[in-house]
């Protein structure tokens, strides 16, 4: 399963708003372009999906930008993979009312817990999670 780069850099954006966040003030585009290493336009593409699922608020004006629109607890990756990918589906036949097979089929079940067992672990990671380093960086090359 492939979770999509928006999904990615939506959840990099949240945390790095979080980080950014002083006294609850918005945080410009501009100021998480530079900090991601993102263009502003890709990042009023990611913030206009993530207002829409009302997890982000914007400020209009000179001073304004975006700020999170609940406790940060209470955002869990699950909610920012859902809102930029509809939701996880580890292989194309789970949620399929289209399958022809899936009541003869021998490991359906198999990717159906699969994909509970990802979303329960995903609900309870939360953005304020990523800042206690339980999330070490592993695996990115040299």
């Amino acid at each position: 399963m492939k979770i999509t780069t928006k999904s990615i850099y939506a959840i990099r954006a949240l945390h790095t708003l979080n980080l950014l966040s002083e006294d609850s003030k918005p945080v410009g585009i501009a100021t998480l372009s530079e900090k991601l290493g993102l263009s502003n336009k890709y990042l009023e593409q990611i913030f206009s999906n993530l207002k829409r699922s009302k997890l982000v608020i914007s400020t209009a004006g000179k001073l304004g930008g975006y700020k999170l629109a609940r406790p940060v607890e209470d955002i869990s990756i699950l909610d920012v993979i859902t809102t930029m990918d509809g939701g996880l589906i580890p292989i194309h036949c789970v949620n399929n009312k289209n399958c022809t097979v899936c009541s003869e089929c021998s490991i359906n079940g198999l990717w159906y817990e699969m994909k509970n067992h990802m979303e329960e672990y995903l609900r309870n990671v939360n953005i304020a999670s990523l800042n206690d380093k339980k999330y070490p960086v592993l695996g990115c090359p040299d």
